[in-house]
């Protein structure tokens, strides 16, 4: 996948691992990302209110909200959310802006004709690209999905930067949830929980209203429960995959602990058969700079190669091509107790399939011991996408 390599617009390219606090800098930020939540939604709130009122003479828009089983995910706020989502990797490729139709058709078919209303999206994802397709696409729905970001910036700074291109992309002037992206080692934790850390842009952000809830990504088990019993987050992603658990050890202490703390998670990489290799993969460019990557995260997919599947262009990590098969994944990864919701692979050709097995369904189907048995021995020679047996273990992908 190539990310390009724009230097950062809006402050030089910094290492989001050192905790800033940087006085008057970040008051001006700060002022910058409230600025522009407002401004967001002054300048595209017309259009929304007029584009919702076409909805509704098509049927009702907020029919997407109940065609899935939804469960508890927000604890403290009673918020429930589907169980499906839509993967906003799947447009990280859509580099230019006459990709845009497209982005607005997929969007639309997700929506409309899946009836999926919870989305996910990211700054690494394509460099800035998925969620400057995705904030188009989706404002004439925003009022009826839930909507997540993420950031990889460790410091009060840099994620307060994040923060407001994130919204200035989004055409929004709020986000339902916003994550700590891809967390993986103590110094993660310590920089975005110490003084000057991230989580003070978050709690800031949702004193404000900007956000509506704080939660994480993280791909190391040990982080992912210290952020978790930190208090100070609501939801989690994390890799609830079939191989990762039974053959790489991880996931029943990240779910142990998130039912302790009520604390919603959303399963990733639930679809993943194991590691891409020589054969399925291509090693990613990496670029001298990133526009809306920091740096420190450039420097680890040097020291840790990130390959990408031939197959599926937008995917770090083998899908499961058999769709019995990848059904199946889908399916333990939403019968783990504690799981809230799945991401689904960000390969768009995958998604109706998924959507087709759990649409309209009022509870998840189950399999039986044959299932598992068979699952068992289809991965038990797979390399898990994660796994603690190494730190490498953690540096499979974003």
């Amino acid at each position: 996948m190539n990310y390009g390599s724009i230097q950062h617009n809006n402050s030089p390219i910094n290492d989001g691992r050192r905790g800033v606090n940087n006085g008057f800098a970040g008051i001006l930020t700060w002022g910058i990302v409230i600025a522009v939540s407002w401004l967001t939604f002054i300048h595209y709130g017309m259009d929304i209110n007029i584009n919702t009122q076409k909805l509704m003479l098509l049927g009702n828009p907020s029919a997407a909200e109940y065609a899935y089983p939804r469960r508890l995910f927000i604890a403290r706020d009673n918020i429930t959310i589907p169980i499906l989502g839509f993967p906003g990797a799947s447009l990280a490729q859509l580099s230019k802006e006459t990709d845009q139709p497209l982005a607005d058709e997929i969007v639309r078919h997700s929506l409309e004709d899946l009836g999926i209303s919870y989305f996910d999206v990211a700054p690494e994802y394509g460099d800035g690209n998925a969620q400057s397709r995705l904030g188009p696409a989706l404002k004439p729905y925003r009022d009826h999905v839930f909507l997540a970001a993420k950031t990889m910036y460790r410091d009060a700074h840099g994620s307060a930067t994040d923060l407001y291109n994130t919204l200035k992309a989004l055409e929004t002037d709020h986000l339902d949830l916003y994550q700590f992206h891809s967390i993986s080692t103590d110094d993660d934790v310590d920089q975005i929980l110490g003084a000057g850390g991230a989580m003070e842009t978050f709690q800031r952000a949702k004193q404000y209203g900007i956000i509506s809830a704080i939660g994480f990504s993280a791909h190391s088990e040990p982080m992912a429960v210290r952020m978790i019993e930190s208090g100070l987050v609501d939801t989690c992603m994390f890799p609830i995959n079939f191989a990762a658990y039974h053959y790489g050890g991880v996931g029943q202490k990240v779910l142990d602990a998130a039912i302790k703390n009520k604390v919603g998670v959303v399963a990733l990489k639930s679809g993943a058969k194991g590691r891409l290799n020589s054969e399925t993969g291509n090693p990613i460019y990496v670029p001298d700079a990133f526009k809306h990557i920091p740096e420190w995260k450039r420097k680890e997919m040097i020291d840790y190669p990130v390959k990408t599947s031939k197959a599926h262009p937008t995917e770090w990590y083998e899908p499961e091509d058999d769709e019995e098969m990848l059904h199946k994944l889908v399916l333990w990864s939403l019968n783990q107790p504690g799981v809230s919701a799945v991401l689904p692979p960000a390969s768009l050709e995958l998604l109706d399939g998924i959507s087709d097995m759990l649409r309209g369904k009022s509870d998840i189907p189950a399999l039986d011991e044959s299932d598992i048995d068979i699952m068992m021995k289809r991965y038990e020679t797979v390399v898990p996408i994660f796994h603690n047996r190494s730190i490498s273990g953690t540096k499979v992908s974003t």
